[in-house]
């Protein structure tokens, strides 16, 4: 896929009138971004990564709310998707839907894919992010998609949705008590894992029959889409901007390409192939990554080379202070010793 990625701006139409009830000044709001509040609520209109990173951060900064991802989310239902949540209405079961949306997810949201995974007895969804964005961006959307997955399903279900989990990619946020009214969804945030969320559904969930199941439906709405599919990866030139960003998120795991290609549905060796082609080995960018964030860690009072090590994914302290003096031409402990003296003055 190329060209710029873009989310539609129908799902943040929404998340301003909202505000705008509350009291909001959203004319001042768009307006802070530069966005045309006549074009921004045209049904086809879009943003691209920074209008929303803008977005974001203005919304935040007029509202002093933290909690606008989950509010978003929040707001979100079938009929918010277009053409495709037509055809999620009409589908038999939770599986079926999911697996509809995995195939056709990125007419909804090409920043992030969706990926469904179904066993016996569980089913696992992953929504992973294929742009890079900045953090406040990027946790926005994870709390956006979290909060509109539990949302949809609960409209669906009622009554009949059953306890399932939510994991997010991220630190606690600070309102994290509003994810306590989302019973009987069980949600954790796992700063270590990768960016993104994993949602986690036993089998009754995912084969609970859905009231207006219409096979017609689905198959005609399925042959519009797929007329209009194009696949996501990172855009041409952002592919080390990308990884960058998915390993710096990354607190506690060693990924791979394979790790990485897993979420993007594409093998270890195309990532690889699109990081050449960039003038980049993934080596490389991991290498800077976890040592600029070894140093962050070093310096920090009290933190031992061993705290270090584990926090990054190493076997042991040794292997992690191998690898620290190939790359910086010191061991952790000089590095640490010689961050924690104070500057001499001159003279």
């Amino acid at each position: 896929m190329s060209g710029v990625k873009r989310v539609p701006t129908r799902y943040f139409v929404t998340l301003l009138d909202a505000l705008q009830a509350q009291g909001t000044d959203t004319a001042r709001l768009l307006s802070m971004v530069g966005i045309d509040e006549t074009r921004f609520r045209r049904a086809d209109a879009s943003l691209m990564p920074a209008q929303l990173e803008a977005l974001v951060a203005a919304a935040r900064r007029l509202t002093g709310r933290t909690d606008l991802g989950f509010e978003t989310g929040s707001l979100i239902k079938m009929t918010s998707h277009d053409l495709l949540g037509y055809g999620m209405i009409g589908c038999r079961d939770v599986d079926q839907l999911l697996r509809l949306v995995s195939r056709y997810y990125h007419l909804m949201n090409e920043l992030f894919t969706l990926r469904y995974r179904r066993t016996l007895e569980l089913g696992e969804v992953l929504y992973s992010p294929v742009a890079a964005m900045p953090l406040e961006t990027l946790r926005f959307m994870m709390e956006a998609l979290a909060a509109a997955h539990h949302n949809q399903m609960r409209l669906l279900l009622g009554s009949a949705l059953e306890p399932y989990d939510l994991v997010l990619g991220m630190p606690r946020p600070p309102h994290q008590a509003r994810y306590d009214t989302i019973a009987p969804a069980r949600v954790r945030f796992d700063e270590q894992a990768m960016p993104g969320v994993r949602v986690l559904m036993g089998s009754a969930l995912l084969n609970h029959p859905l009231p207006l199941a219409s096979p017609a439906v689905v198959q005609q709405v399925s042959e519009r889409l797929e007329a209009l599919s194009r696949r996501p990866t990172p855009e041409a030139g952002g592919w080390s901007t990308f990884i960058t960003m998915m390993l710096t998120e990354a607190h506690g795991e060693l990924l791979t390409l394979d790790d990485i290609g897993q979420r993007l549905n594409v093998s270890g060796r195309t990532v690889d192939r699109n990081l050449k082609k960039e003038g980049q080995q993934f080596r490389d960018i991991a290498q800077r990554v976890y040592m600029a964030r070894a140093r962050e860690m070093l310096e920090q009072p009290g933190t031992t080379v061993a705290q270090v090590a584990e926090r990054l994914g190493f076997s042991d302290a040794a292997n992690f202070s191998r690898a620290f003096r190939r790359y910086t031409g010191t061991t952790p402990t000089h590095y640490q010793q010689a961050a924690a003296t104070p500057p001499q003055p001159l003279g």
